[in-house]
């Protein structure tokens, strides 16, 4: 077994995944087995079914060749030297093997099917009926390939965690007069890192997270707020102008908003807010947008510039009710009556109590 190749196969997963769930469970079980007989990892990026792996051979010191996909024009040298920092890799116990991607190639096939051809043993976990990578372990298991069916487990569509159900008859009547002159900043879960994180960071995160999404809005608030930090988003907005969203709509009025994108996979916000009162937001630059047809842009003042959402073809922006604060805020320099926090349910009001001593409102009974 001594210096075999290996891989561990797991099919495309959730977008938040947790440290109990079986393909992470067996995986991890995989790789010992594996590093027990002092084989080597074939391993990549790019999909966290991949970088989960890439991840545990990290934290267990085994010895693995990257799979490197670099868009041309990539410095090589540069992203590898990226990925040994992100994932806290020892660089004596890696190699690569770069593979360039373009345009008009399917490059995770590419990137699957070369792994396979290389693999001495092939250790499937989890594997989506009909996909390309049963496929592909068809095809190797006709030519002889060596199949480990010792950590299998059954494919799970994991996607319910996404998604928010908020009944308007259990909205806590009393908070909207309580916010009555607010701002709110909605956050939401994230499906990656959090903004300044490494991707080892975050693997360990889901590693240790047992049954409870790691990244929830609920965390994701807790760590606004333990930062006293509100970092701007360049999603839905025009580059060089990263910005905090906030709304002017009552929170009862807002639960309106927080829908269910099949498209993206996530809510349009959830319910968890950053509150800050109406007379302090001009004190640290909120701005309210004002909604226009596309044309209008470019007869705009740059200083009026990053305000600007068109209304749209599809649907109109406009019920948002939107103001915006370009680049970060720093919310120490909010004074304690000026800014309150809303959680979605009352057993989350302990948790935030822990990093925040202000106004704390349930926005569910």
């Amino acid at each position: 077994m001594k210096h075999k190749k290996v891989v561990i196969l797991n099919s495309r997963q959730g977008l938040r995944p947790i440290g109990n769930d079986p393909w992470i469970v067996n995986s991890h079980r995989a790789l010992m087995h594996a590093a027990s007989r002092d084989c080597r990892l074939l391993t990549s990026t790019g999909m966290k079914s991949w970088q989960m792996v890439l991840f545990l051979a990290s934290i267990n010191k085994a010895n693995q060749t990257i799979y490197l996909p670099i868009e041309g024009g990539v410095n090589s040298d540069k992203f590898k030297n990226e990925i040994i920092r992100q994932f806290r890799l020892e660089a004596v116990l890696c190699e690569w093997v770069i593979m360039n991607n373009t345009a008009d190639n399917n490059c995770d096939q590419i990137r699957d099917g070369g792994i396979i051809d290389d693999a001495d043993i092939i250790y499937p976990v989890s594997i989506r009926p009909g996909g390309n990578l049963e496929k592909l372990i068809e095809t190797a298991r006709r030519r002889g390939k060596e199949i480990n069916n010792d950590f299998i487990v059954e494919y799970r569509n994991t996607a319910h965690r996404c998604r928010i159900n908020i009944s308007k008859e259990n909205i806590n009547l009393k908070i909207d007069d309580l916010l009555d002159d607010y701002l709110i900043h909605w956050t939401k879960a994230t499906n990656s890192r959090w903004p300044g994180e490494s991707y080892f960071e975050y693997y360990n995160s889901v590693l240790n997270s047992r049954s409870v999404y790691p990244r929830s809005g609920l965390h994701t608030l807790k760590r606004i707020l333990t930062e006293q930090k509100i970092r701007p988003s360049v999603r839905h907005y025009r580059k060089g102008w990263p910005a905090v969203a906030f709304s002017s709509l009552a929170p009862g009025d807002a639960v309106g908003l927080m829908k269910w994108r099949a498209r993206y996979r996530e809510m349009t916000i959830e319910p968890y807010g950053i509150a800050i009162h109406k007379d302090y937001a001009d004190t640290i630059g909120l701005r309210k947008v004002f909604y226009g047809n596309p044309e209008m842009y470019e007869y705009l003042e740059d200083n009026d510039k990053p305000y600007f959402q068109s209304i749209g073809t599809k649907g109109h922006w406009t019920p948002e009710r939107e103001y915006r604060h370009i680049g970060d805020i720093d919310l120490s320099l909010v004074p304690s009556d000026r800014m309150a926090v809303i959680v979605f349910t009352p057993e989350e009001l302990d948790l935030i109590r822990q990093v925040f001593d202000g106004h704390i409102h349930s926005l569910c009974k």
